[in-house]
């Protein structure tokens, strides 16, 4: 059994009504359409139930959220855009407490089904191909994922106090990351455990479409008063950004919403892309799906860790097959930014330090 949680938006008066989920996808593709009888053909409407829904809404908000001019097609107004981004930034920071939520449910109810599904539990820092490797597991009836989003450094913890069965982390490439690695050391057991290389991945700087601040490096944040948008505390971005500061003398109090965070990459994007904030540390995939520029800064590995021992069990074995397989190279390559060729290869702690 899967369940998904899903929010829901409602708006009005005293009677509030609910949001229909067609509303944000014919918004959505008239912004990338720039017309209204592309856009409600893309999301599956007639012509007229588009405009009523648009219509609609226009009367329940007060104000229009698109505009038609002649020879120019439709386009949203400041409001449809402002609605669009918002949502898309709630999603973001939203989603991987609803997964996560969902998983817990799972959980508990699977002891009540006649064949619980074999599960490996997972505590991992937030990353879309995980997503991904979950559906693409539930494809093929293989063990299912429960996977609870924290940060790096709270997903070695959690391994190691017995919490979970798997916990996924990511460190940069190279020297950089090799001093990372020390932030991890007291939790790491190179005897008694083991590395599962998931994907490789790049981080950059997320900027506004046309980088209009002139952002490309760290100091730019402090020469141009960006404004920063940062991940949590204990989250792997979060801990290379504070090395990176400290490797080229920067001060975080002098970098303009240093200590405003977000649980995500794309909760990140959607704050940059929203112009709640100028500037922002993610991956490239997370830039390219809310349409930012993107400078790369590092490239770095994703590994899943795992007690040596864990390595002779069916569920471990079957995962590794997966991470294996052409499928699931052919899903990860397909990600801006993410490379898949190492993926399943199993190495010790001492290999990558």
């Amino acid at each position: 059994m899967y369940l998904n949680l899903d929010l829901v938006w409602s708006a009005g008066g005293d009677r509030r009504q609910q949001i229909e989920p067609e509303l944000f996808a014919l918004l959505e593709a008239i912004r990338e359409t720039g017309k209204l009888t592309s856009a409600a053909n893309h999301v599956g409407l007639a012509y007229r139930q588009a405009w009523g829904l648009l219509t609609k809404w226009t009367g329940t908000l007060g104000q229009p959220l698109v505009m038609k001019e002649q020879g120019r097609g439709t386009r949203l107004t400041p409001l449809g855009e402002r609605l669009l981004w918002l949502r898309e930034r709630i999603e973001a920071r939203l989603s991987p407490h609803l997964e996560s939520a969902a998983s817990e449910v799972e959980q508990q109810l699977s002891s009540m089904l006649a064949e619980p599904q074999p599960t490996i539990s997972m505590y991992a820092s937030h990353d879309v191909a995980l997503a991904e490797l979950r559906d693409l597991l539930r494809s093929q009836s293989r063990p299912k994922l429960d996977i609870r989003f924290v940060g790096s450094l709270d997903s070695v913890v959690a391994l190691c106090k017995g919490r979970c069965e798997m916990a996924g982390f990511h460190i940069p490439e190279g020297d950089f990351g090799n001093d990372l690695m020390t932030t991890y050391e007291p939790w790491l057991k190179p005897r008694l455990q083991r590395l599962i290389h998931f994907v490789k991945r790049r981080q950059g700087l997320m900027t506004q479409p046309g980088n209009p601040k002139g952002i490309h490096s760290l100091q730019d944040l402090v020469r141009t008063g960006a404004r920063f948008i940062n991940r949590q505390r204990g989250s792997g971005t979060r801990l290379s950004v504070e090395k990176m500061l400290k490797e080229h003398g920067i001060d975080r109090g002098d970098i303009a919403g240093f200590y405003s965070e977000e649980f995500t990459h794309l909760a990140v994007a959607a704050a940059v892309a929203s112009g709640m904030a100028d500037a922002g540390v993610g991956i490239e995939a997370a830039a390219r799906k809310l349409r930012l520029e993107f400078t790369p800064l590092f490239t770095e590995d994703y590994y899943l860790l795992v007690k040596k021992e864990a390595l002779d069990l069916k569920n471990v074995a079957d995962l590794i097959d997966v991470l294996k397989s052409p499928a699931f190279s052919l899903l990860v390559n397909s990600i801006p930014g993410y490379d898949g060729r190492e993926a399943g290869v199993v190495k010790t702690i001492g290999e990558v330090t």
